[in-house]
């Protein structure tokens, strides 16, 4: 009996053992952060009645990242109305290199479930993706200016912005710090990455009044290479969609070619 009851006690020991290290591999919030300046954008789009900034995507260990080993994407980007007349933003979606739609969510799970798909339909056409990997060339194209020695969590200014205060973001789009929290037990870690996650999550549909300039934070699973985003939003005459062709300034991303 007494045998049993060691094993038994054994077996448990064992079972959360590997379940701490396996806790261990998985998201959390950094407890460190500097800075982050963004000079420009990466792109500006426009059409007669909506502007769009894609400023920054902060992907995993790149420039922005307040979360380890993140399985997502976090768009920041800005709206800015330009008619006279308020327009609703209905929906934002990203298309992959393979031309998969992807869906913006705000829960960890979606996420990291989807990010897992896109990995499977990847590793079916013979292409490995790996998060973080490519970001290199977002440095290239933002002009980032990093305060200090590493940068690891950066807050885009929220809110909406008009006359010359948004004349003064569309130069230059200043991130602060967000707040990090540190001595976190393990076992909740994940449940601080998720409510960050929603707390950071514009959700939509999003108004603008006329001549509105508003910041949006859209997360998404993982999209290599992705080719375009698309802005779907409506005014009082029709639905219109507005496209950020992305393919020059995200190509590579999330595609590891180390063993190709």
């Amino acid at each position: 009996m007494r045998r049993t009851v060691l094993h038994t006690g054994a077996t448990i020991l064992s079972a959360l053992l590997l379940l701490g290290l396996t806790g261990c591999g998985g998201s959390k919030v950094l407890k460190d952060s500097e800075p982050v300046t963004l000079v420009k954008p990466l792109t500006t789009v426009s059409d007669q009645r909506l502007e769009a900034h894609l400023d920054w995507v902060i992907v995993r260990a790149g420039p922005g990242t307040w979360a380890k080993n993140a399985d997502w994407d976090e768009y920041l980007m800005r709206a800015r109305n330009l008619s006279d007349e308020p327009i609703r933003i209905t929906g934002v979606t990203v298309y992959d290199s393979l031309d998969t739609r992807l869906e913006s969510s705000a829960n960890i799970n979606n996420l990291i479930s989807m990010s897992k798909k896109t990995t499977t339909r990847y590793k079916a056409e013979g292409v490995k993706v790996k998060a973080g990997v490519g970001g290199e060339t977002l440095m290239a194209a933002g002009a980032v200016a990093l305060i200090g020695s590493q940068a690891y969590a950066i807050a885009v200014l929220t809110g909406s912005a008009t006359g010359s205060a948004a004349g003064v973001a569309v130069g230059a789009v200043v991130l602060a710090p967000v707040l990090i929290v540190g001595g976190m037990v393990q076992s909740k870690n994940k449940d601080w990455v998720a409510r960050e996650l929603v707390s950071r999550h514009t959700p939509l549909p999003v108004d603008l009044a006329p001549q509105e300039l508003q910041s949006l934070i859209i997360f998404f699973p993982l999209a290599p290479s992705p080719r375009r985003i698309e802005l779907v939003y409506v005014d009082s005459n029709d639905e219109h969609k507005l496209i950020i062709d992305t393919r020059e300034i995200l190509q590579g991303l999330h595609i590891d070619n180390a063993d190709q």
